[in-house]
């Protein structure tokens, strides 16, 4: 499935926006529709992230405008409290995080989502780059629809243009509501994104791991006090099989989450596991580069320690883990 590279794309990436150069910073986006209070906190928020940003060189900004689709709210913090001088060896460990086979040079997903970007830019021209559309935007994260349906005059004389993308049977519709050429993702298909992630899976051909969608998480350690701390385990909700409650109308899943903590000495000192219940409403798929924060609290005496995560979704028994050192 990956079978992209980013060369060309590289060639062209000084033409990408800072996110500082973006109309609308992303998290304004799931929330638009909201109060004026809410709107005016998210406002001050996006302005204080756009402050810390605009002081970055040029080349740390680029990054965080070119992975805004894939970088959790932890990473990013942690980009942005990275000295200069150690942010190359912080985008070298996110990509390499992301590769689904360290052992081979090249990295499959870095090189499949930079060549998404590019043919997202060569798609959709809606007067900024493509890949900054709704449609870029959804292209990049599901990838090339199964089937696309364009209809430029809309379904009748009265209706605005409308395009139909086909994921296995589930249609995502854009509209183009002030006939501008900006097409924007219609609400009543967000419903549709996780089922079209369990579609994909149940359809893909027997031996063939989906690498493009690898159920995945960040992990990282926070110190909260003396010998305490804890783990936060961040899970995209995009590459997160779920299925739909229809008394409750939320997507849901249960992930088992098994932490396993050691000593500098390798001795095992914590061996837990236990079932963490995941529901996502439709508001909250509408931001496909949303995650759900998972937290997990100890409490250690002073020293060094490696932590094992494993996290194994009920929906489609996918499994994903992690390792992290860290000192009390």
């Amino acid at each position: 499935m990956l079978l992209g590279s980013k060369k060309n794309y590289m060639k062209n990436k000084n033409s990408l926006p800072s996110p500082a150069d973006t109309a609308l910073c992303p998290v304004m986006k799931s929330f638009f529709q909201g109060s004026t209070i809410l709107l005016l906190l998210v406002l001050a928020s996006c302005s204080a992230k756009g402050k810390a940003v605009r002081t970055m060189p040029s080349e740390d900004k680029q990054f965080l405008s070119e992975v805004r689709y894939l970088i959790t709210r932890q990473e990013s913090k942690q980009f942005r409290n990275t000295p200069p001088e150690e942010r190359a060896k912080f985008i070298e460990e996110f990509w390499k995080a992301r590769d689904p086979d360290p052992s081979s040079e090249e990295n499959e997903f870095r090189d499949e989502y930079y060549r998404r970007i590019d043919e997202a830019n060569h798609l959709f021209h809606e007067g900024s780059a493509g890949w900054l559309t709704d449609r870029g935007r959804v292209h990049i994260l599901l990838g090339a629809p199964e089937r696309r349906d364009v209809y430029p005059s809309g379904y009748t004389f009265y209706s605005p243009p409308v395009e139909i993308w086909y994921y296995s049977q589930f249609p995502v519709i854009f509209v183009d509501s002030l006939r501008e050429g900006i097409y924007k993702l219609d609400p009543m298909s967000v419903r549709n994104l996780s089922m079209i992630n369990v579609a994909q899976m149940r359809l893909k051909p027997k031996g063939i791991e989906p690498v493009a969608r690898l159920f995945a998480f960040t992990l990282s350690c926070q110190k909260t006090g003396p010998g305490e701390g804890k783990l936060l385990i961040e899970v995209p909700y995009r590459v997160t099989l779920m299925t739909l409650n229809e008394a409750t109308k939320t997507y849901e899943t249960k992930l088992k989450l098994s932490v396993r903590i050691s000593d500098a000495a390798g001795k095992i000192i914590l061996d837990k596991e236990e079932l963490r219940p995941l529901a996502v409403s439709d508001s909250m798929l509408v931001d496909l580069g949303k995650n759900a924060l998972l937290e997990y609290g100890f409490r250690l005496p002073a020293g060094s320690y490696s932590a094992l995560v494993v996290l194994e979704n009920s929906a489609d028994q996918s499994q994903a883990r992690k390792e992290i050192k860290f000192k009390l």
